[in-house]
């Protein structure tokens, strides 16, 4: 059912939308001045939709900005858990480890890029070789997992690993800037290092060898770090000596190196069913939860119902999203973008995102405690009968490389979220 919210407004000043004579407005929609000169009623409904959380199934991971590692528990969303899969680069091919190379230490060093999430403390890591090699050019999302051979190549005498973003690290007597250092097994690295020279002549020769890395947190809590992965200064470091010289080599993880980011979230109490896949329908509160945790899903079905004439134009149609009470401690999505799902697969931006002109806002707005969504290109496709597709999905752009996490007030709220409609004839 529609509520009343009917409101008759006489126009005097220059409007900005175009009015047509046939239900046909699309990416015009509030574009042209219509004539100071013609008077011009607009009604404005608030109308019935519902909002439900769902499983996060397309939010692709691969060749990110950055690398989230670790894992949190948080008291909305639950626990929640960050790893990576990545090659390892050649620093130079076709390198001489000289005559009888022996591995002193091996070293995988990860600099901080970015905040971190949840409470910074120790945690036991593992490192795992793939057992499949990674492609650059191919697409990877946060549900894909990348088998590893299961042998952890961490060395158990050396964990737990420090997960701090500023702490530095103490190793004997230096100290190094804030840094997530895993020691590796020396056998490890005495394997590399007597692999056969063709192996190191190209990337490609290597990758056919060694297929790369999985580093994924044991512990069940620790924090939640963003790693760089660009700039070469994540590396897998080998010291070794040779019957002339103590030196080392770097396998580096750069902008050419193949990398995919994985999560896992054990959602709880009102918000299990997403462990299991389904949606979260009915429930006065909705999370929208980065790192692969959930989307939130509008149903905009009230205009089904809208009582309007043919030829209507939507001048507007807004969701206020309110921002709920939590005690979450994570931080809060800046932007929320707005998307579609294809009858084929994939997803496309909501149409608003490709039409000049029109305010689709999206930003979290402190005056009205929420966020507001204005979405008068799809509303007139659906009115029109020209878009069928019953829903509309948002997530935080910043999904794929930060653990951020609103969460809002329902239609079912106390305080509830609404979708008001302008239209006009």
């Amino acid at each position: 059912m529609r509520r009343n919210g009917t409101l008759i407004l006489l126009l005097t000043a220059p409007l900005l939308l175009v009015l047509d004579a046939c239900r046909k407005p699309d990416s015009n929609i509030g574009l042209a001045l219509q004539p100071e000169e013609e008077l011009l009623a607009l009604r404005t409904d608030t109308l019935d939709f519902s909002i439900a959380m769902v499983p996060v199934d397309s939010l692709r991971t691969d060749e990110r900005s950055r690398l989230l590692l670790g894992s949190t528990f948080d008291p909305v969303s639950g626990f929640s858990e960050a790893w990576f899969s990545a090659e390892l680069r050649l620093s130079q091919a076709s390198i001489d480890f000289g005559e009888n190379p022996i591995c002193d230490s091996v070293v995988l060093t990860l600099k901080h890029n970015g905040p971190s999430y949840g409470l910074n403390f120790a945690q036991y890591l593992k490192v795992e070789q793939l057992a499949d090699t990674l492609s650059i050019d191919s697409s990877y999302y946060a549900i894909d997992r990348i088998p590893t051979t299961g042998i952890n190549l961490a060395d158990p005498t050396r964990q737990p690993v420090q997960m701090h973003p500023s702490d530095p690290l103490y190793v004997g007597s230096d100290t190094l800037p804030a840094q997530v250092r895993i020691m590796l097994l020396p056998s490890f690295g005495q394997e590399i290092l007597n692999a056969d020279t063709t192996i190191f002549s190209t990337n490609a020769e290597w990758r056919k060898w060694f297929k790369g890395i999985s580093v994924r947190s044991e512990s069940g809590g620790g924090g939640i770090v963003s790693l760089e992965p660009n700039a070469g200064v994540s590396y897998m470091r080998i010291h070794y000596h040779n019957t002339t010289d103590t030196t080392s080599y770097d396998l580096v993880i750069n902008t050419n190196a193949a990398r995919v980011g994985h999560f896992r979230h054990v959602w709880r109490g009102d918000y299990a069913a997403l462990n299991n896949s389904m949606p979260v329908e009915s429930t006065s509160q909705a999370v929208l939860l980065g790192a692969g945790g959930s989307y939130l899903r509008l149903d905009l079905h009230g205009l089904d119902s809208l009582d309007a004439p043919e030829g209507a134009v939507i001048n507007r149609a807004e969701v206020l999203l309110p921002v709920g009470d939590s005690p979450s401690k994570l931080s809060r999505s800046t932007f929320l973008t707005a998307f579609l799902k294809r009858e084929s697969g994939g997803i496309e931006l909501a149409p608003e995102a490709t039409s000049p002109g029109v305010a689709y806002d999206g930003n979290y707005n402190s005056d009205r405690g929420g966020y507001a969504l204005n979405f008068p290109v799809y509303a007139q496709r659906r009115l029109n009968g020209e878009e069928t597709r019953p829903y509309l999905y948002l997530y935080s752009e910043l999904s794929s490389v930060a653990f951020e996490q609103v969460v809002f007030e329902t239609p079912l709220s106390e305080t509830p979220a609404q979708f008001v409609v302008t239209w006009s004839q």
